[in-house]
């Protein structure tokens, strides 16, 4: 059987994915929530590439009883990223019962195949693979579309939670550089584009019939499948290490300073003792700064802390920090004596992330740590 670049790269990413699945198995690994989900999915998604392998290679013709198995096992993925995305943000995620219903496209796209296909004879089956227009679906536009719609809302929907808890770090942390996700929804993302590219796709080629145009959908999937691979190989694995999510009590408090609108107005002394605080000790030059520990220099709650912040001063936690560490990045930039670098002067004003500090200084002035430095001169 000769392989074309497209196989190859396809079969290169399907043992890729099993290695992964491997190495996730270990008994080091098996044991993070987080690792058994991402283990799932990307046993998932080495399936959905099986499928387009054994379309591009013709073996689907010579072994009809297991096309589209892959498409189905493949279908899974869906919900284990958006179950994957919830282990890495919440610490004390644990896989429920109810969970369940995010293997429901799968269960409902698997009964139609099984009526449509599994169940007619060899020669029907056949019939069926022959006049397929792309790898992995059956001949009926609306089935395509329905699947495709049903996944891309999923990535959508992770894509917000992911969003979403972005915000709530903000509550919380002072540093939230390796905390975001960021990594995620940008895989996230660009699977995003490439199932909607594959979405006109599907409406396309009911229209306008072409081989050529289904070995380019099989080219897309190759090169797709491996950049999602081995981007997740690059980052999935030392998120954990990194962050390993928000516990109950932090998750609290981020639902405390979104509730904030709703609470009773702040406390105005711990208002002035926390300017006082801020000014005279200045705890931002600390880069891990949390609302916890700064809770504790108040002897206060952190709830109350964080509704404080955002009522009495109308930002997060973040926002808040962030200011001062700027005033204070600005005072060194104003010091005609210190000639320390502006690399310097972000470390000693408590910021550790060189696109954090030009954007939020960029914010505050108008104009870069360079340019305003500059402007002395």
């Amino acid at each position: 059987m000769y392989l074309n670049i497209t196989d190859i790269l396809l079969l290169t990413s399907i043992i890729q994915s099993l290695a992964l699945a491997v190495f996730l198995l270990l008994p080091a690994n098996v044991g993070l929530v987080s690792n058994r989900l991402l283990l799932a999915t990307v046993i998932f998604f080495a399936a959905g590439l099986t499928e387009i392998f054994l379309y591009g290679t013709g073996l689907a013709l010579r072994y009809p009883d297991f096309a589209y198995m892959g498409t189905l096992i493949g279908l899974l993925q869906a919900g284990t990223l958006y179950l994957y995305a919830r282990s890495l943000m919440y610490r004390d995620f644990r896989l429920r019962k109810e969970h369940a219903v995010h293997t429901l496209l799968f269960w409902v796209v698997s009964a139609i195949f099984l009526v449509e296909y599994y169940l007619q004879p060899v020669e029907v089956k056949l019939q069926i693979l022959m006049e397929r227009d792309h790898p992995g679906v059956l001949t009926s536009p609306l089935l395509a579309v329905a699947i495709h719609l049903v996944f891309l809302g999923y990535l959508y929907a992770t894509i917000r939670t992911i969003n979403r808890f972005g915000v709530d770090l903000r509550q919380i942390f002072s540093s939230i550089e390796n905390k975001q996700l960021a990594w995620l929804r940008t895989l996230l993302v660009g699977y995003s584009v490439v199932w909607t590219v594959s979405l006109f796709y599907c409406l396309s080629a009911h229209v306008f019939k072409s081989s050529a145009s289904a070995a380019w959908v099989s080219a897309i999937g190759a090169v797709t499948g491996f950049l999602f691979i081995n981007y997740l190989l690059l980052n999935a694995l030392r998120q954990p290490v990194i962050f390993s999510g928000l516990s109950a009590e932090e998750a609290g408090l981020a639902a405390a300073g979104q509730e904030a609108e709703t609470a009773p107005p702040p406390d105005s002394a711990l208002i002035d003792r926390l300017g006082r605080i801020m000014a005279e000790d200045k705890p931002y030059l600390h880069s891990n700064l949390t609302v916890e520990q700064l809770a504790r220099q108040l002897n206060v709650p952190p709830r109350e802390l964080s509704r404080a912040i955002n009522l009495g001063f109308g930002r997060n936690f973040f926002e808040f920090v962030s200011g001062y560490r700027v005033e204070e990045a600005r005072r060194q930039l104003d010091d005609e004596s210190n000639t320390a670098s502006i690399l310097q002067i972000m470390y000693d004003a408590g910021f550790n992330s060189k696109s954090v500090f030009n954007t939020a200084f960029k914010k505050a002035t108008g104009m870069t740590p360079s340019e305003y430095r500059a402007r002395q001169d």
